[in-house]
C-alpha cells in the first residue's frame, strides 16, 4: 500500500523547493530535520551521523516518488522536481567538502560559492598570498602528487589501503576542525575556508581511490 504525505508536509517541501530555486543560497539542510533539527550548522553540528542521514533520505524519496504521488493523484511533474532536489540536497550533505561549501555559501557574509572553479581559485590565492595563513598550498598539492602516484603505481585494490586510511584521517581531521570553527563565535571564515579546501582535495583522493580500475588512467582535479 502505497504511503502518501500529509497535505501540509507536501507543501512545506514544495515551499523549501521553490525558495531554493530562487536563491543563490539553497538550504538543503532543511529537508532533513531529523538529522539537521536546527537547520543546519552552526545551531546542529557540522558532523554528521550519516546512517540517520540516509534513512530520512530514503523516506523522503519514498514519500516524494513521481508514481506514488501520482497513484495518490497529485502533480506527477511536481512530484519530478521534488524528487530531483531531494536527491540533490542530499548529494550536497553527505560529502564533507560540499557540505562545508554549502553551509559558507548560506552562511559567510559574501555568501561564497567556493565550488565555482573561480571563485575557488581566487581564495586560494587570497590564502596563499598571507603570511600568517593556515593554508599551505605547496605543501596540499604534493600531499595530492603523491596520492596521484600511489594510484599509477597500485596493480590491486589492496595496495590502496594504506592511502586511504590516511585519506580517511585526513577528512575526519578536517571535519573535525571544521565542527569547531563553526561553533565559534564570530566564525573564522578564513580558517574554515580554508579547511573547505583541504577538504576537496581529500574528497578528491576519496573519488580516485573509489574510482581505481587496474591500467586506467588516473586522474585527480586540482
Amino acid at each position: 500500500m502505497f504511503f502518501l504525505l500529509r497535505p501540509l508536509r507536501r507543501r512545506v517541501l514544495a515551499s523549501v523547493a521553490r525558495r531554493a530555486s530562487g536563491t543563490s543560497a539553497k538550504n538543503c539542510f532543511q529537508l532533513f530535520p531529523k538529522t539537521f533539527p536546527g537547520g543546519g550548522p552552526p545551531k546542529d553540528l557540522f558532523l554528521v551521523d550519516l546512517r540517520t542521514l540516509r534513512k530520512e533520505f530514503r523516506q523522503l524519496q519514498s514519500q516524494h516518488h513521481p508514481d506514488i504521488l501520482a497513484a495518490g493523484g497529485n502533480n506527477q511533474a511536481g512530484g519530478n522536481g521534488q524528487s530531483s532536489f531531494i536527491n540533490r540536497a542530499y548529494s550536497v550533505v553527505k560529502n564533507p567538502y560540499t557540505r562545508v561549501a554549502h553551509t559558507i555559501e548560506l552562511l559567510h557574509p559574501k555568501h561564497f560559492d567556493i565550488t565555482a572553479d573561480e571563485t575557488s581559485r581566487q581564495l586560494i590565492e587570497q590564502l596563499k598570498a598571507r603570511r600568517d595563513s593556515d593554508l599551505d598550498y605547496e605543501e596540499l598539492l604534493m600531499t595530492v602528487l603523491d596520492a596521484h602516484e600511489a594510484l599509477e603505481m597500485a596493480a590491486h585494490e589492496s595496495d590502496l589501503d594504506a592511502l586511504q586510511t590516511r585519506n580517511d584521517e585526513r577528512i575526519a581531521a578536517c571535519e573535525g576542525r571544521v565542527t569547531e570553527l563553526l561553533q565559534a563565535s564570530p566564525v573564522d571564515w578564513e580558517k574554515t575556508i580554508a579547511e573547505a579546501i583541504r577538504l576537496k582535495y581529500w574528497a578528491n583522493i576519496a573519488n580516485g581511490i573509489k574510482e581505481w580500475e587496474q591500467d586506467k588512467l588516473v586522474l585527480l582535479t586540482h
